[in-house]
C-alpha cells in the first residue's frame, strides 16, 4: 500500500470513544497517516456524549497503548488534525451548531464536502445517526457522501432487513461499506491470487480432486468484556452468519468477469444462495466449562461478566455445509468456531481425495492426505501436505510439508486489516465490503439453523476451557470416515464433554504424535 490518497476528505466517527475507535480506527489512520498515505488532507472528527475537551479525548484515546510504536512528532501532527465534538445522538438537538463545526473543519482542510462517516455505535443507534446527519444537512452540498458501519448486521433476517432500510433512507449501496474485519486480512485476500493466478491450484479446486473442506476459526479468548452483547448472539451470530461464511464464499467462488468490486461479491453471492438447507444433525453447538488455558484455570462461560448463570448461549458451533453447484457437488464444508479452545488460529483446509491408483496399502503406517492448507492468522501463508519417503532401507512413508511464509517471503509489516480497510474507504473500493444481497443471502441460510439450535435440548456446558470443543464435533466429522486437520504446534490436546477422559490429538500435515 504506498499510493497517496488523492482526495481531501473529511472522516466523522460516531461513538469515539468506544473501544473500537481507541483500539483499531485511531491506530490505523495514525499508520495510514505516519506512512504519508493520507496526510493533512484528511481530518478526523470524533463524536461521543462525553462533555470533554479536545486534549481531555486525545488522552483518553491512550496511544502509549494502542500505538506504542509510535514516533512521538508524528503522532503530535497525527492528534492535531483529529477535533472533538461532544452529542448525545438521543438527547441533542442543536444540529446547526454540529453543522457548522463540520462546516469549519472543512474549510480548514479543504475537503470540498467529502465526507466519511463512521458508525462505530450499536444498531440501536443507527436510526438516531442517520436522523443527525439528515436534519443537520451534511448529506446535502457537492462532494461524494459514505457511509461505514460493523457487524452485526441485524440479529436475524427481519432486523438486518430493517438495519438496511435505515441506511438505505439516505444512502445508495454504491455509498455503504459493511465492514467484515476478516476480508481486511491479507491472507483472505490471498486466496484470490492463490486460486486465480496459478493453475496448480485452480485445476485441482473442485470435486473432482477436493474430498470435503474445513474451515477453522479457534480462540483461546473468552468473552472478555463483551458478555452483555455475546450472551444475546452467541457463536452462529458472532462468527459464522458473518466471518465463515464470508471465507467460505471466497473459497468457493468462481472466477470473476474481473476484479472489479461488483464482479468479485457477484459470485461471493453466487455461492451464499447455493448453499443446501442444513440438516438438525449436521448442527453441533457446545458452551466452554471450567478449564485450564496455558496452565492458569478459567471459569466457565456461566459465570462470566454479564453472562446469565443459567445460559444457553453457544461459545461453540461446528456446520456440515453443502453447496448446490457443479463445481461443489458432493464436496462437503466443515465450519467451526469457538472460545476457549486450545489454540487460537483460523486456517482453510482443502483436503484431496486418494489417488486413483494406490500403490501403497491404505494402512500403510505415516500416510496421511495430501492438504491444501491456507493459514490466516496466527503464521500466515500456504502449506501443501504430501507423503515421501522415510530415510531407511524400507519403504515407509512420512508426511512432508511445503510452505510459503508471508514474513518470511516478504520482509516488510503488511498493514493491519483495519488499515487496509479504511483504506479502501478513502479509496472508493468496495471489493473488501459485503454488498446487501450478500448480507441478506447469509441470514437466510443462518435461519434456519439458528431454529435448530433454539429448539434443541442442551446440556450445557459440554466441553472444558482448554479442550477442541465438545465430543459432538469430532462425532460430525468422523461419521463421513473424516478426521479434522490440526495445526502442527499443538500437542496434549483433546476433544472433551466433560464426562470422559480427554483422547489424543488427531496429529496431520507433518505433525508426529
Amino acid at each position: 500500500m504506498s499510493k497517496k490518497i488523492s482526495d481531501n476528505s473529511m472522516i466523522i466517527i460516531f461513538g469515539a470513544t468506544g473501544n473500537l475507535a481507541k483500539r483499531k480506527l485511531i491506530p490505523a489512520f495514525y499508520h495510514l497517516y505516519a506512512k504519508e498515505v493520507a496526510r493533512e488532507n484528511v481530518p478526523i472528527v470524533c463524536i461521543a456524549r462525553k462533555l470533554i475537551t479536545k486534549d481531555q479525548f486525545a488522552a483518553l484515546l491512550n496511544p502509549e497503548e494502542f500505538i506504542p510504536e509510535a514516533n512521538q512528532k508524528t503522532l503530535s501532527e497525527f492528534l492535531g488534525q483529529v477535533y472533538y465534538y461532544p452529542m448525545d445522538l438521543q438527547k441533542d438537538t442543536a444540529y446547526s451548531d454540529f453543522a457548522e463545526f463540520i462546516s469549519k473543519v472543512d474549510d480548514t482542510h479543504n475537503c470540498k464536502g467529502r465526507r466519511i462517516f463512521y458508525l462505530a455505535l450499536p444498531p440501536s443507534l443507527f436510526e438516531p445517526a442517520v436522523g443527525i446527519l439528515q436534519s443537520s444537512n451534511l448529506l446535502n452540498g457537492e462532494g461524494w457522501k459514505r457511509v461505514v458501519f460493523e457487524k452485526p448486521f441485524g440479529y436475524d433476517l427481519a432486523s438486518a432487513r430493517e438495519l438496511n432500510k435505515c441506511i438505505y433512507s439516505v444512502f445508495k449501496e454504491e455509498e455503504i461499506y459493511r465492514i467484515d474485519h476478516y476480508l481486511g486480512k491479507e491472507a483472505v485476500q490471498n486466496i484470490l491470487a492463490l486460486r486465480f493466478a496459478n493453475s496448480i491450484f485452480e485445476e485441482v479446486w473442485d470435486n473432482r480432486f477436493i474430498d470435503h473442506v474445513q474451515i477453522t476459526v479457534a480462540e483461546k479468548i473468552g468473552i472478555e468484556t463483551r458478555g452483555a452483547y455475546y450472551d444475546r448472539a452467541g457463536a452462529i451470530r458472532d462468527m459464522v452468519q458473518n466471518h465463515l461464511l464470508q471465507v467460505l464464499s471466497l473459497a468457493a467462488m468462481e472466477s470473476p468477469g474481473s476484479l472489479n468490486a461488483d464482479d468479485i461479491r457477484d459470485e461471493k453471492v453466487r455461492v451464499l444462495r447455493a448453499l443446501e438447507k442444513i440438516r438438525p444433525e449436521d448442527v453441533v453447538v457446545g458452551q466452554y466449562g471450567q478449564g485450564t488455558i496455558d496452565g492458569e484455570k478459567v471459569l466457565p462461560y456461566r459465570k462470566e461478566r454479564l453472562v446469565s448463570p443459567g445460559s444457553e448461549t453457544e461459545t461453540y458451533a461446528a456446520l456440515k455445509v453443502s453447496i448446490n453447484n457443479k463445481r461443489w457437488k458432493r464436496v462437503p464444508f466443515y465450519l467451526r468456531t469457538g472460545k476457549r479452545l486450545v489454540a487460537s488460529y483460523a486456517e482453510i483446509d482443502l483436503v484431496l481425495k486418494d489417488v486413483s491408483y494406490r500403490l501403497f496399502p491404505k494402512q500403510e503406517p505415516g500416510g496421511l492426505p495430501n492438504v491444501i492448507t491456507i493459514r490466516i492468522q496466527p503464521d500466515e501463508g500456504v502449506a501443501i501436505s504430501f507423503n515421501a519417503k522415510h530415510p531407511g532401507y524400507e519403504m515407509k512413508l512420512h508426511p512432508a510439508t511445503m510452505e510459503f511464509c508471508r514474513l518470511c517471503q516478504f520482509d516488510i509489516n503488511s498493514p493491519e486489516a483495519y488499515e487496509t480497510l479504511l483504506y479502501e474507504i478513502m479509496s472508493g473500493d468496495q471489493t473488501l465490503f459485503t454488498r446487501w444481497d450478500g448480507v441478506e443471502a447469509s441470514w437466510r441460510y443462518m435461519e434456519p439453523v439458528l431454529r435448530i439450535v433454539k429448539n434443541r435440548k442442551k446440556e450445557f456446558p459440554n466441553y472444558a476451557a482448554g479442550t477442541f470443543g465438545p465430543e459432538e464435533a469430532e462425532r460430525l466429522i468422523k461419521r463421513d470416515g473424516r478426521e479434522w486437520c490440526m495445526p502442527r504446534k499443538i500437542e496434549n490436546a483433546s476433544y472433551s464433554s466433560l464426562k470422559s477422559d480427554t483422547r489424543p490429538l488427531i496429529f496431520g500435515r507433518g505433525s508426529e504424535p
